[in-house]
């Protein structure tokens, strides 16, 4: 196949390509990064494909594609600033920005708090592993579970306290 034939090609596949990404993200705009990433793989291997097996090609690569950013976590909790700023209210915004060190650490030690209070497993792992850089291995181990179901559990409470922090400052 050659390079001359990729506009073809594109405007053959790309609908299959987006197609697949979408029904495994369920999210349009990850779905047009894959068929993206999908179509400058194909341009960078378009000299050693056979014509016929074009259409299959597609159908594998756009399938690992999406499983592949399924599988990234730190996809899922991109979010722009602009959203960001929407969901948290601009005096918190305003606070935790403050050139005061010993107030935006009294806050925290506050949220951690209401953590333990909330979890106390999940402040304790927050402790080990976010705080005091230990190992998620070691920490696994001594809990008894895996890294995942750690890495989960942190997740959560993190989810939480962001969830909730709002809440946090005003009490304070």
């Amino acid at each position: 196949m050659k390079k001359e034939n990729f506009a073809r090609v594109y405007e053959e596949y790309h609908k299959l390509v987006l197609h697949i990404a979408f029904d495994g993200l369920k999210d349009y705009d990850l779905a047009q990064d894959v068929c993206q990433e999908v179509f400058i793989a194909f341009n960078e291997k378009i000299d050693g494909l056979d014509e016929e097996l074009v259409k299959g090609w597609f159908v594998k690569n756009a399938n690992r594609k999406t499983v592949d950013v399924q599988r990234k976590p730190y996809r899922k909790n991109e979010i722009s600033g602009e959203i960001k700023d929407e969901m948290c209210p601009q005096v918190v915004v305003e606070y935790l920005v403050e050139e005061d060190e010993g107030r935006r650490k009294e806050f925290r030690q506050f949220l951690l708090e209401k953590l333990k209070e909330k979890n106390p497993v999940w402040y304790d792992l927050m402790i080990r592993v976010v705080v005091e850089k230990e190992s998620t291995k070691a920490v696994a181990q001594e809990y008894g579970m895996t890294v995942v179901n750690l890495r989960m559990k942190i997740s959560r409470a993190r989810h939480w306290l962001t969830k909730n922090y709002y809440e946090a400052y005003q009490e304070l």
